[in-house]
């Protein structure tokens, strides 16, 4: 386990999954195994709408969550965002609220077929950003799977220096990770890619 302060700590927003109130879906269990296992530290943060959203990314980016470098969006999605209620938040709305306010970081998109665009796109969105890289899934997901991945891939990602030194080695390990769950079409593009 490590000790606390030593992990690369997790942001998560995460949308309504179901507009029944009484459907407690919640990715929070994965993120307490994280941190209880092996020392993760997160904020969670449940968003319903477009302004709640936007206010929670936003923040993402102050220096006093600096030790929490991965940015992980959990919502239903569709190809090029995510589903905010009955709305679609378009990716590039994302990218002008974080222009180069993400050095280092990493953002994962947990919702379905978000990543199935052209790889230029998300190559503007980490120039954009500054963002080390962008993650997510390219295909309908899911949950329990991508969920159990997710949990593997944070796990992982601990391993490796958030720099532009360590991106490779994060891209191999979840290359490799990735292998084992080809029904999920993951996705990522790093800032070597995008150069």
């Amino acid at each position: 386990m490590r000790k606390r302060g030593q992990s690369k700590g997790i942001f998560c927003i995460e949308g309504l999954w179901d507009p029944d109130l009484r459907v407690g879906s919640t990715v929070r269990p994965v993120l307490e195994l994280l941190r209880l296992h092996e020392g993760v530290e997160y904020i969670h943060r449940e968003y319903a709408t477009r302004e709640e959203l936007e206010f929670y990314v936003s923040t993402w980016t102050q220096k006093r969550y600096q030790a929490y470098p991965i940015l992980y969006l959990a919502s239903h999605g569709e190809k090029g965002g995510i589903e905010l209620g009955g709305e679609f938040y378009p990716m590039h709305d994302l990218a002008e609220l974080l222009p180069s306010k993400c050095s280092n970081r990493v953002i994962m998109f947990s919702s379905c077929t978000t990543l199935k665009l052209p790889e230029e796109e998300l190559r503007r969105l980490l120039a954009r950003t500054g963002a080390l890289l962008v993650c997510g899934y390219r295909v309908d997901v899911d949950w329990m799977r991508s969920t159990a991945f997710e949990l593997l891939l944070f796990s992982r990602m601990q391993k490796n220096e958030f720099s532009g030194r360590g991106v490779g080695a994060i891209a191999r390990e979840a290359k490799e990770l990735a292998s084992s769950f080809p029904d999920l079409d993951f996705r990522m593009v790093t800032m070597k890619d995008a150069a």
